[in-house]
């Protein structure tokens, strides 16, 4: 954990002229003289006094109408409870922000004097920037509110902040964002985790590492302090594949180009824990990793793994996966002739756990399929949570191979093991991914959610992907209708303005899938749509113009209003954007047609590319290098390809949707465009 810097009288003083100096005119220099300086003292005088709140500093941009306020955390580890606090205190009613995913901190810019000043003085806090209208009632009331926060807490005394969530629970929600690619709600369990206690500093390093390698940020996995740490304690298979993502990153562009000297170089230099990851299974690892695993064995010309890595491959018939020049470089160090390797006869091996069909008679308890998985729960919980977090399902037979017998068995499950199933939830949605819909399974999933009360900003975008995957399997009208009556029967508990996005995701799925019932899908469409057309003056831009949309084509007539101007009278509306150039990824084509769709009519500058590419390739590297902001939707995403856009982005606006749909991607595309335009 980061330590707080010791705070002299002279460090904060430093640092105060720092901050109210060039590129802050909300009380210049910290000038006596200054007729509005009773405005901004308060804040100050709190930093210097050490009040036990956060710290509290206001700022308006030198030749610019723009108001911001900075928050930082007294102490580290109090990310999650000063985001409370401004919620508390400013809520919805002085700032905007989306609830799914709770209030979060800043991208500081350190080319921005201001900015640079807070980064160094809050030494890894967390930083939050706030923003109001443009009127100075607007900024005087949230001002007013901060104060008050600083006072009330201040005169508080100490306690421990607990989140009332069990570890377990948090960690199946987390598992169902990162799985439905909600990225901010990932990132925001996780901060539950670390402030609950309970969890060791390995485990969040191995759930950080998982986080990061399903974005696509390999650089920051191999930069991360606690890497090392996390290595030396035999991490899970999926945290051991994430690092060789990350590495073999560094080795893509030369090996694309048949430059094996250039890779090997590029190896030595980022892949010094490589050694130790040499005995890692290769089986269940994709292409990326045992490519850097295969490479690491030539280099250091360690026969028995080339010999265990090689035989894995070929036995798998794998070879074609693999960059040529690595596999002949194995090749030739283990002394086979040239070609030996691929026309050879294939390494005798059991019939792997795919080939076998959730049909056969079990004769031990090993978890080796879906149906065995869902069984243990009730009575071999601990060889769950191992198969889980190593990831053997990515070798089972698909849920869609026995839908309705693994349907069956999430139903019958007691009442202890019903609770537990959620945990396997995140797995079973990354294993059916955009293929073969494992219908009927999803729908009990939903019936397992609305049971326990699953409804979390995490459980609320796995919810939405299992919408998604239960409409696609075509129900039948009955079936249709009761799905749809389920995920509409507590709506009330969740859907609400901050959480538009969301509800947005499930009514556009209602679109887009095929409809036996148009009463049903009515009657969902409404329920969800008429909680923010009441509140609509809440809604953002981007939010407010996909529920009008969608209002129009599912026929749910509401008198929705125009905006006058923008959020709060401070930004500039969209058809006024600037011309920018946009890439949306996602794997669901519709979603992105739609998306662009709705990005070309809101701002006609905006030019939008679209890629759903699996993995990386000469057509993609030129969208990722054209762009000036990209959009990455990661549910069900190849690292290969998110990997990929990252590395070869000339932009540092790199946004990720908070869910799969097309109001969460749209959303974010939103957000990168005020964000490109304003330079932050």
């Amino acid at each position: 954990m980061t330590q707080p810097r010791e705070e002299t009288r002279e460090s904060i003083e430093a640092f105060l002229h720092r901050f109210f100096g060039d590129g802050n005119a909300v009380w210049p220099n910290l000038d006596p003289a200054y007729p509005y300086k009773d405005r901004t003292l308060p804040f100050v005088e709190s930093l210097r006094r050490g009040d036990n709140a956060p710290i509290v500093l206001p700022r308006l941009y030198t030749g610019r109408d723009r108001f911001v306020v900075y928050i930082v955390a007294r102490e580290p580890g109090e990310r999650a409870k000063t985001a409370e606090l401004i919620r508390a205190f400013a809520g919805p009613t002085y700032i905007t922000y989306d609830e799914r995913v709770g209030i979060q901190p800043a991208w500081l810019d350190p080319d921005d004097p201001v900015e640079q000043a807070v980064r160094e003085f809050a030494h890894g806090r967390a930083t939050f920037r706030l923003e109001t209208g443009r009127t100075l009632e607007h900024r005087r009331n949230l001002a007013g509110a901060l104060e008050l926060m600083q006072r009330t807490e201040a005169r508080r005394p100490p306690r421990l902040w607990r989140v009332a969530k069990p570890i377990g629970r948090l960690l199946a929600e987390f598992d169902a964002a990162l799985s439905a690619g909600a990225e901010a709600t990932s990132e925001a369990v996780l901060d539950q985790l670390a402030a609950a206690g309970g969890v060791t500093a390995t485990n969040l390093a191995n759930l950080r590492i998982k986080r990061l390698d399903r974005l696509g940020r390999g650089e920051e996995i191999l930069q991360l302090p606690e890497l090392p740490d996390a290595l030396r304690q035999d991490p899970p298979l999926p945290v051991k594949e994430a690092i060789l993502n990350a590495v073999y990153l560094g080795l893509e562009d030369p090996l694309a180009e048949g430059n094996l000297p250039d890779a090997r170089e590029r190896l030595e230099e980022r892949g010094r824990f490589v050694p130790g990851l040499l005995n890692t299974e290769a089986g269940p690892l994709g292409m990326q990793a045992i490519t850097v695993l295969l490479l690491a064995a030539a280099v250091l010309e360690d026969i028995p793994a080339l010999q265990r890595l090689t035989a894995s491959v070929e036995s798998a018939d794998r070879v074609g996966e693999l960059p040529s020049q690595v596999w002949e470089e194995a090749q030739r160090v283990l002394g086979v002739p040239a070609q030996a390797g691929a026309d050879s006869a294939p390494v005798e091996s059991a019939p792997s756990a795919a080939e076998k069909t959730d049909a056969e008679p079990e004769t031990s308890s090993v978890i080796d399929s879906w149906s065995s998985l869902l069984r243990a729960l009730s009575i071999s919980p601990g060889e769950v949570k191992s198969a889980l977090l190593n990831r053997s399902w990515i070798s089972w037979a698909s849920p869609a191979a026995h839908d309705a017998a693994l349907a069956d068995l999430l139903d019958s499950l007691e009442d202890q093991a019903a609770e537990e199933a959620w945990r396997t939830v995140g797995a079973f949605i990354d294993a059916v991914g955009y293929d073969a819909p494992a219908s009927m399974t999803a729908h009990a999933f939903i019936r397992n959610a609305v049971t326990f009360d699953r409804f979390g900003p995490g459980d609320l975008a796995a919810l939405q992907a299992l919408t998604e995957i239960a409409l696609r399997g075509n129900p039948s009208e009955q079936d249709y209708s009761e799905l749809l009556d389920e995920i509409g029967a507590y709506r009330n508990r969740w859907v609400s303005p901050e959480r538009a996005a969301i509800a947005l995701d499930f009514v556009d799925r209602l679109f887009l899938a095929a409809c036996p019932s148009l009463d049903a899908r009515h009657n969902l469409a409404y329920g969800l749509l008429e909680p923010l057309w009441r509140h609509q003056g809440r809604l953002n831009e981007a939010d407010l113009a996909f529920a009008k949309r969608l209002s129009r084509e599912l026929e749910v007539d509401f008198p929705w209003q125009e905006r006058v101007g923008s959020d709060g009278g401070q930004e500039t509306p969209l058809a006024a954007l600037p011309s920018t150039n946009v890439l949306l990824y996602s794997l669901d084509e519709a979603v992105l047609a739609r998306c662009a769709e709705e990005i070309e009519r809101l701002a006609p500058s905006v030019s939008t590319a679209i890629a759903c590419d699996k993995a990386g390739s000469t057509q993609l590297r030129h969208k990722a290098r054209a762009a000036d902001l990209i959009v990455l939707a990661t549910r069900c995403a190849k690292h290969a390809a998110t990997g990929f856009i990252t590395q070869h982005a000339n932009t540092k606006y790199i946004h990720y949707a908070d869910g799969s749909g097309s109001a969460s991607m749209l959303r974010a595309a939103v957000n990168g465009l005020r964000a490109v335009a304003a330079g932050t």
